[in-house]
């Protein structure tokens, strides 16, 4: 509500409420990722990089707390930025990628990739043709679109990789409601939500 009124005091028509929508039980994403936002802090926020921006080094906010998705999906830019492909990535380093990131051999995310571009997006592939680090960003984009699609569907086996969008005005607001019903994501409601935190702007 502070924030609120502050920007309505600085001559704003309306605010946006941004992830504390994505914490209300209207939103289109799993349970277990409204039970995370929910807990989140001011300070449980971390950059990582964009899956549609990934080769120029564009970021965007996430969840940090209980999620390794920020830490790996740089781990993976790191990559990107240094080797120029797949095949140049040290053998001891590919494989802790595979086993503890992919979960699978990069070769089989290749095929998963080209086959999606084939029916998608046959230029991707076009351009991938013999730069193995365009090929390279492809893999890695492929964790991180999958990374979303985790946490919208509430991969349980997943959970330590999910992607969640997530400013601090999320830990605002989760320190706002601390003690009162709306702490707890199933009785968060979006009309009831905007409605508090007008009140509390008034």
């Amino acid at each position: 509500p502070e924030a609120a009124a502050a920007a309505f005091a600085m001559g704003a028509d309306y605010i946006v409420t941004g992830s504390v929508n994505q914490s209300c039980l209207e939103a289109g994403t799993s349970a277990r990722v409204k039970e995370m936002l929910s807990q989140a802090g001011i300070a449980d926020c971390d950059m990582a990089p964009a899956a549609d921006m990934f080769e120029m080094g564009v970021e965007l906010q996430v969840l940090r707390r209980g999620t390794f998705f920020p830490m790996r999906a740089k781990q993976l830019y790191e990559l990107y930025r240094t080797y120029d492909g797949i095949d140049a990535i040290p053998a001891d380093v590919r494989t802790r990628v595979e086993e503890q990131i992919f979960r699978r051999p990069l070769d089989d995310v290749w095929e998963e990739t080209a086959e999606y571009f084939r029916r998608r997006d046959p230029g991707q592939l076009a351009r991938a043709e013999g730069n193995p680090k365009r090929r390279a960003a492809l893999i890695f984009r492929w964790y991180l679109g999958m990374a979303s699609r985790w946490a919208k569907t509430g991969e349980a086996d997943r959970a330590v990789d999910f992607q969640i969008w997530c400013g601090p005005a999320m830990g605002s607001f989760n320190a706002w409601v601390r003690g009162t019903y709306l702490a707890a994501p199933e009785h968060r409601r979006v009309a009831d939500v905007a409605r508090q935190i007008m009140a509390g702007a008034a």
